[in-house]
């Protein structure tokens, strides 16, 4: 199993960093869509099992893509104000206000409708935020490798700052393996990864690399609470994976939990600081 994990991470990490850096935004941003909607058909699976419902679902969120991304993008000439930080701002809420509900401690299920619902609103906000961060030209694919990298940091420095330090359990009933020792870890990954990316990469003024930093810390954090929703969604639905699409890594939202919560939130707070 490890040597399959390792394995599928050496093949789809060097890729997903080329795609990243060489296509264009308008494919990237069809990319990442494709890849949203297959975590979309995950969720599903996991809340309403229903075809119909899923192809509705990804129908409505590919007109509403397209029509974000043709005000927002230039390709028509229009006076309408950017339709997308409204997203950002609405995603960045949401996932703070998991954030508190998770540090509360506060156990509750949904009805599956609201959590196939909610899927789907998250589904749009985290596309909406990778795909705005790639527009801010001219380095917009450079911003997003590194809001990505930082966010896989995170999850890494918190993997290894839980094994070697992990003493107090984050959320024991949710994901045993998680401690707020490796919850301070990815945090500090994340700052790490957040400043090397600005030094080498990014041009920035002073007040452009706090706010920066300051969003990575928010997302690295945020982060944490994304893949404890994933992680509190498959406990209700009695499942370890949310799919078989990645040997070794399960479904794609196993893989991208962490993703949904932390784009929205850094690109709100870089949208709001810089």
């Amino acid at each position: 199993m490890l040597m399959t994990r390792i394995i599928t991470a050496a093949i789809l990490a060097p890729l997903a960093i080329a795609l990243i850096w060489f296509l264009p935004t308008s494919l990237f941003s069809e990319a990442v869509f494709l890849l949203l909607v297959i975590g979309l058909f995950e969720w599903d699976g996991l809340t309403k099992k229903s075809n119909t419902g899923f192809v509705l679902a990804a129908v409505l969120l590919l007109i509403t893509a397209a029509i974000l991304y043709i005000l927002d993008s230039g390709l028509i000439e229009n006076d309408v104000p950017s339709l997308m930080p409204p997203f950002l701002l609405l995603g960045s809420l949401f996932w703070i206000s998991q954030l508190w509900v998770l540090a509360k401690g506060i156990e509750y299920k949904r009805s599956l409708s609201t959590e196939w619902f909610l899927g789907a609103l998250i589904i749009l906000c985290a596309w909406v935020s990778m795909s705005w961060i790639r527009m801010q030209e001219p380095d917009g694919h450079i911003k997003i490798l590194i809001a990505i990298v930082i966010v896989w940091a995170a999850d890494t420095f918190a993997y290894f700052a839980g094994v070697n330090f992990g003493q107090r359990k984050l959320a024991p009933s949710i994901s045993p393996g998680k401690t707020i020792e490796g919850v301070v870890g990815g945090l500090v990954g994340a700052l790490l990864i957040a400043w090397l990316g600005a030094h080498f990469l990014l041009s920035l003024t002073a007040s452009q690399l706090v706010a920066w930093l300051v969003a990575a810390i928010l997302a690295a954090l945020i982060s944490v609470a994304g893949d404890l929703y994933v992680s509190r969604l498959k406990r209700h639905a009695g499942v370890k994976d949310s799919g078989k699409l990645l040997p070794g890594h399960g479904g794609l939202l196993d893989r991208i939990d962490g993703l949904l919560a932390a784009m929205p939130v850094f690109a709100c707070t870089w949208w709001l600081l810089q």
